[in-house]
């Protein structure tokens, strides 16, 4: 019965409902925002991701607006398109990663070095390169599981090379913002290693 009393609110205050944790509310306003999710969605394409998994990161998107939504700055509508956008591109940058991940693994497997004395060819040290790969993605999940959304988003565009200025400046953050978080994995990092 809630959920028809919400339906002629302003979605602003559906916000304010969501956020206080009526379920209710948070179902009409991906119920009212979905088809704004589908088409942010389909203006990107990638031929290594489902339509449907692109979406999914939208909606993803979409739940975190509801969740960090501050009426003092922006209108919901702006603020979640840029955050279903966001992570949009993340979703997207993270395949994109593993993707050229496996591709790159699986040149180093294929290259076959010819020895100056007509040896025959001899296969490099997978295993070596294998460990390490493993060992540098159980590192980045550690890493990654001790940072809140904001720094994880950080630190992913900074691997993919954006400056702290447009790193800033996508998630309305400082520059030092950026730099603590990117120190902060440094550390963790080496205590890791």
């Amino acid at each position: 019965m809630l959920k028809y009393r919400l339906r002629g609110k302003r979605v602003e205050e559906l916000v304010e409902y969501a956020q206080a944790g009526f379920k209710e509310a948070i179902d009409l306003i991906i119920e009212k925002y979905y088809p704004m999710v589908v088409k942010i969605s389909s203006r990107y394409f990638a031929s290594w991701a489902e339509q449907e998994d692109v979406i999914q990161n939208g909606l993803v998107g979409l739940i975190k607006a509801i969740f960090y939504y501050d009426s003092s700055k922006s209108s919901f509508t702006s603020f979640a398109w840029r955050s279903v956008e966001s992570e949009i591109k993340s979703f997207l940058t993270y395949m994109n990663r593993k993707k050229n991940r496996m591709l790159s693994d699986a040149v180093k497997v294929e290259s076959m070095e010819k020895e100056e004395d007509d040896s025959p060819f001899e296969m490099p040290d997978a295993s070596r390169d294998i460990a390490q790969s493993a060992l540098s993605d159980i590192i980045l999940e550690k890493v990654l599981e001790n940072l809140n959304e904001l720094e994880k988003n950080i630190f992913l565009r900074w691997l993919d090379g954006y400056s702290y200025k447009e790193i800033a400046e996508e998630f309305r953050v400082s520059s030092k913002k950026v730099d603590n978080t990117v120190q902060k994995v440094k550390r963790m990092i080496s205590e890791l290693g």
